[in-house]
């Protein structure tokens, strides 16, 4: 890419302010080319989309920003629009609090000064005022909709000493900014109106725009949405990671056994077992893989006392607590060898956190395009080591014909996502084909002398059936007593609530919700255990799924033999061990935060909380995708 550095003009002083300002920032060595070829034209004054993939450093563009142009406004070849810049600002609008609150405190860890809006104190409002915070960051919703932020942008300082605008996550522009459907409404309309912030701004205020997954398509909306200029700089490096294999595995809506190789490692290995991602694509989901995986591990769901913070699992969605919220960040981000070795989570967590040391990646169910798979794939392997990441995916799964079209596919998935991503495809399956992605996997014959593969599948793809495993046993149903099921589990929920006064819904109150019965009544004919009920119904204790079993067999009075009986419970056990004790479980504890969205702020106060703390998921699980 041509730059724009001539010797003895702006473009060599805006180099030599670089070279200055990495000896100032602590263990910044160097720039990649392209992190260099990003903040350079931005100093200068052009817009540029920076698009670069996960973990390879685009904060730090913005955050040498502000630094680089107050050293260039002692040089004499200072760019034009920088020489009025004597306390250099930057504003970051980026889509999550919790990733504001990240890059608060990275940036702040680099020695600048740094503030979200979402949390300033009344002290820091008025430094943002006075200009004495280097970056001030906030969400589309607080920089749009207020006009206390918008009449600052007007104000001289910002007018003098504003550098450019930031917008982290720029795919979601247009993914949250615009209506999905002609006639509908967006997302977070806000995400489409930030160009109006630029026309507050000095004229020539430039846009740097940052990704690590925007199709060309979307390329062009971000540039259309944020009124970029014609001569925008892109700035872009290969997406690939060759340490991260791809799988694809086709499972049966209904059945979590696929997830059973998390639960045998956690109960085997338990503190030592390698971090991984669970995404769900909804809250109601979240709760039922988490609920399968805790439930599955029992009293080795926890190390010591029965509390969320010793639990081998977590949840993570837009409801969550805040301090549990810090908790589960804490332990991914900060601390290698946390308890929590597993989280449950929406794409609250799929964007712009660096965690360290996360091995394996499960997408339950896909996700709805391919910019999402791209940015939860991305969570996996930031520390080089060799990781997988794997969709599950389901007939009927809500996505876009790309997803349904990557997921049925037969080619490399490794060049297939990547290359959807480059301006000039340049991708290549990775050999040996095990290391590449499932689909290579089966190909693979890296060993010479029996031309087929030595290396099994990843625990993640294994023992999973394309349809999923029938149970062992299986009862003929008919409507009527369908019909009769239907009706005891009705009139057992409305036991549970008889006389009472309920301040909340009876879903919540109980836990056995509609949702629960119709699933009761989907798998009537294979329901004899309660582990068979704990690993495909949405459960939240043991009395729960005790009674489901019981409801069950009093309407079709079994009649098993002994043998069979024993034989079967022998099964059942080796395959999924469970030891129920008699203590009754808290149900999902419900948070006041405005969780309108996962994207948007998560209210720090929590309202009505145990004092005991010792529920582990928060939210109500029949809600859809937050």
């Amino acid at each position: 890419m041509a730059t724009a550095s001539d010797a003895g003009g702006p473009g060599q002083a805006v180099e030599n302010a670089i070279s200055r300002a990495l000896l100032s920032v602590e263990g910044v060595d160097k720039l990649k080319d392209e992190q260099r070829n990003s903040l350079q034209p931005f100093l200068l004054g052009k817009d540029v989309m920076a698009l670069l993939p996960t973990g390879f450093g685009k904060s730090l563009i913005y955050q040498l920003a502000p630094i680089v142009a107050g050293l260039l406004n002692t040089s004499p070849d200072c760019p034009d629009r920088l020489k009025t810049a004597k306390t250099p600002i930057a504003i970051v609008l980026s889509p999550l609090v919790a990733l504001i609150d990240d890059q608060v405190q990275a940036a702040r860890q680099l020695g600048l000064t740094a503030v979200s809006l979402s949390d300033a104190s009344a002290e820091e409002f008025r430094g943002v005022v006075k200009g004495k915070f280097q970056l001030v960051f906030g969400n589309p919703e607080t920089w749009v909709l207020s006009s206390k932020w918008r009449d600052m942008l007007r104000s001289d300082v910002y007018q003098d000493n504003l550098i450019g605008i930031v917008v982290d996550e720029a795919h979601k522009t247009d993914a949250w900014g615009e209506a999905v459907e002609r006639g509908g409404e967006a997302f977070r309309a806000c995400f489409a109106r930030i160009a109006e912030l630029r026309s507050l701004c000095r004229h020539g205020t430039p846009v740097l725009a940052l990704t690590a997954s925007a199709e060309l398509p979307t390329r062009k909306n971000i540039v259309r949405l944020l009124s970029m200029n014609s001569d925008t700089i892109y700035v872009e490096a290969n997406p690939d990671r060759p340490n991260i294999r791809l799988g694809v595995v086709r499972v049966k809506g209904s059945d979590l056994s696929c997830l059973d190789w998390i639960v045998s490692g956690l109960r085997e290995q338990q503190t030592t077992f390698p971090k991984a991602i669970v995404y769900a694509r909804s809250l109601k989901n979240v709760g039922a893989v988490f609920g399968h995986i805790r439930n599955s591990l029992d009293d080795k769901a926890y190390i010591g006392n029965k509390h969320s913070t010793n639990c081998l699992v977590a949840a993570y969605h837009g409801q969550t607590l805040s301090h549990k919220k810090e908790h589960v960040m804490h332990s991914f981000v900060s601390c290698p060898d946390s308890i929590a070795r597993v989280i449950v989570a929406t794409t609250a967590l799929s964007m712009g956190v660096n965690f360290p040391d996360v091995k394996n990646v499960v997408m339950y169910g896909p996700p709805e395009s391919m910019e999402d798979i791209m940015q939860e794939v991305g969570r996996a392997g930031r520390s080089g080591e060799q990781s997988n990441a794997v969709i599950y995916y389901f007939p009927l799964s809500r996505c876009s014909k790309a997803v349904s079209q990557y997921v049925r596919s037969d080619k490399c998935l490794r060049t297939a996502l990547y290359d959807r991503f480059q301006a000039k495809p340049s991708t290549r399956s990775i050999n040996p084909g095990h290391l590449c992605c499932s689909n290579c996997h089966k190909s693979c014959k890296c060993d010479l002398s029996t031309s087929h593969c030595k290396e099994p599948q990843p625990d993640s793809e294994r023992k999973v059936d394309a349809e999923g495993a029938e149970p062992s046993l299986k009862r003929c149903v008919t409507p009527l007593q369908k019909d009769i099921l239907r009706e005891a589990l009705y009139e057992y929920r409305d036991s549970l609530t008889h006389n009472s006064k309920l301040l909340l819904s009876v879903d919540l109150t109980t836990g056995f919700s509609h949702d629960l019965i119709k699933r009761v009544l989907d798998h009537s004919e294979f329901i004899f255990t309660t582990a068979y009920v704990h690993a495909h119904l949405p459960v939240y204790s043991v009395e729960q799924a005790q009674v489901i079993v019981d409801i069950v067999r009093k309407v079709f009075d079994e009649q098993l033999d002994i043998d069979s009986m024993l034989e079967f419970v022998q099964k059942e056990f080796e395959a999924n061990p469970l030891i129920f004790t008699s203590q009754e479980q808290e149900l999902p504890e419900i948070s006041n935060s405005d969780s309108s969205s996962d994207s948007s702020s998560d209210s720090s106060t929590d309202h009505g909380e145990s004092s005991e703390d010792d529920s582990d998921f928060d939210g109500d699980s029949s809600s859809e995708d937050d």
